[in-house]
């Protein structure tokens, strides 16, 4: 059913990480800044199979977690997964086993995957324990909350 004239459709954002370790707290602190902001943001700490809930009734949805591409950190890599997952080894950060990629996938499967899925994955380097996120990816964090809000601005 396509939105009325006028009418928004459903988005969320959900930030996954943890954010007792470094630079994989960055999805959620990204969340938390989206929501400051008046943005339906959700927080997601768990493993995958619970993000299957969190993006129920939502007709799109944009994930944003620490990725390793072997890219420089604080490199923004943005995928549209409604048609491929990325590889699971680059939505896979160090704290899931049960991650977005194979949560995706299993929505896929199940028929209860969103009809637009963005992911955000920002480069991560260091997810020692009671670390802060690094320089590089707070910089990166501030890009993606901008970008973020822009698209989903009135």
């Amino acid at each position: 059913m396509t939105p009325a004239s006028g009418e928004r459709k459903h988005t969320r954002v959900i930030g996954c990480g943890n954010t007792d370790r470094g630079d994989d707290g960055v999805g959620i602190l990204v969340a938390r800044r989206l929501r400051e902001l008046g943005l339906d943001a959700a927080e997601h700490t768990g493993d995958g199979f619970a993000l299957l809930d969190l993006w129920q009734n939502s007709e799109e949805v944009t994930l944003v977690d620490a990725v390793v591409t072997g890219a420089k950190p604080g490199t923004v890599s943005v995928w549209d997964a409604s048609a491929k997952t990325p590889a699971f080894e680059v939505c896979r950060s160090s704290t899931h086993v049960f991650g977005p990629a194979e949560a995706i996938e299993l929505a896929r499967v199940l028929d209860r995957l969103p009809k637009a899925i963005r992911i955000y994955g920002i480069e991560a380097a260091n997810f020692e324990p009671g670390a802060a996120p690094g320089r590089e990816v707070m910089e990166a964090a501030d890009r993606v909350i901008t970008e973020i809000r822009s698209a989903l601005r009135p």
